[in-house]
């Protein structure tokens, strides 16, 4: 099955794009690396905080109307994930 797709629909004479991912293996790679990965790797300075699906990432961007990879959106994104909605995509917090 294909991670990402895209489905075009025309209706009234607009064109609709639906594009959908099939997160099942992030979430449960998430679920398992939260119970499983140690708080820190050693010294490293860093941690894997979560993983984000790509449309998910998507939609984020244009709700804030920020590139993927800005500052401004890594803020947005810190905040979406501080919300309890969306715990599933957190490792182990930031």
């Amino acid at each position: 099955m294909k991670e990402v797709s895209d489905k075009y629909i025309e209706e009234d004479g607009k064109l609709h794009i639906v594009r959908t991912q099939n997160v099942t293996n992030i979430l449960e790679s998430n679920h398992h690396l939260r119970n499983e990965m140690p708080s820190m790797h050693g010294d490293a300075k860093w941690r894997l905080a979560g993983r984000i699906p790509l449309v998910v990432a998507e939609q984020w961007s244009r709700e804030c109307g920020e590139g993927i990879g800005t500052k401004a959106f890594a803020e947005y994104v810190k905040k979406k994930l501080k919300d309890s909605n969306y715990a599933y995509l957190k490792i182990k917090g930031f």
